[in-house]
């Protein structure tokens, strides 16, 4: 059943706003009564919160995937993470009504793969400790929330754009220094 809820809830968030939310809705997606959804959820809020927990751990197992995929140059790889997190990070912040409950366990974890990445692809030596990483993270993260909070933007690629080439000056800055 808590399955069929948050597949419920995806499905309303489809097609409504986050405002037009309601556990009634979710409720009638589910083909459920209201009183069955309140024993594994007791407000919107907490089924958002779930959503976005999933969504974050999704976002964090799929960046790992990227920075080690063997197809690609390193540089490849990383476009393409700088791609996946500015485009996903900037739809969570789409979500007015959840605290990012373990969004900064999982930017950690994010970072120290990206150190990792740094290191073994030699655009850092393997003693440098983790600011680059952390910067970058950092770098991403604030773009993306940037972005997310922005009605206007409909097209992400001179974004996406203009922070690889930034990671990348970050980079080639860190390596003469």
């Amino acid at each position: 059943m808590f399955d069929n809820i948050l597949e419920a809830s995806t499905r309303v968030l489809e097609k409504v706003s986050f405002e037009k939310f309601t556990t009634n809705r979710v409720a009638e997606a589910a083909g459920i009564s209201i009183g069955s959804l309140y024993q594994y959820f007791p407000n919107k809020q907490s089924i958002l919160i779930e959503l976005e927990r999933i969504a974050i751990d999704k976002m964090t197992e799929n960046i790992e995937i990227l920075l080690f995929e063997e197809n690609h140059t390193s540089q490849d790889r990383l476009f393409k993470v700088i791609e996946y997190f500015l485009i996903t990070d900037s739809a969570l912040y789409d979500n007015p009504f959840t605290a990012n409950t373990e969004y900064s366990m999982q930017i950690n974890k994010i970072k120290e793969s990206l150190d990792f990445f740094l290191k073994s692809n030699k655009f850092i030596d393997e003693v440098s400790d983790d600011f680059l990483a952390d910067y970058i993270v950092m770098l991403i993260g604030g773009i993306g929330s940037r972005l997310g909070k922005r009605n206007d933007i409909k097209d992400l690629d001179p974004y996406i754009e203009i922070t690889f080439n930034s990671v990348m000056l970050s980079i080639n800055t860190y390596q003469d220094k």
